[in-house]
């Protein structure tokens, strides 16, 4: 007997309170098994099976299994994590030293 798993756009899921969804997980785009290297605001950076060639594709376009999403802590005093300076103007943060 085979298990069916259903899959949702990685836009539709909602990380935990100060936390956000970090890389590192399988996924489905355009019906082709990908690896997420990356989770941008709006966009996935996503590593191909087949040659291991990265590309950039919309939240919405990237299926995955709500269980294989990772998620990393936030830093509190700074929004919602270490790429919380992208949604805001002006420079980046500095590095820590």
């Amino acid at each position: 007997m085979s298990k069916i798993v259903e899959l949702v756009s990685l836009a539709s899921i909602v990380p935990p309170p100060n936390h956000e969804v970090s890389g590192g997980f399988n996924a489905m785009v355009d019906g082709q098994p990908v690896r997420v290297r990356a989770v941008l605001e709006r966009t996935v950076v996503i590593e191909h099976h087949e040659g291991g060639e990265r590309s950039v594709v919309r939240k919405d376009n990237c299926m995955v299994k709500p269980s294989a999403v990772a998620f990393v802590p936030g830093n509190p005093n700074n929004g919602v994590g270490p790429r919380q300076w992208r949604r805001l103007p002006g420079k980046p943060p500095a590095p820590a030293k």
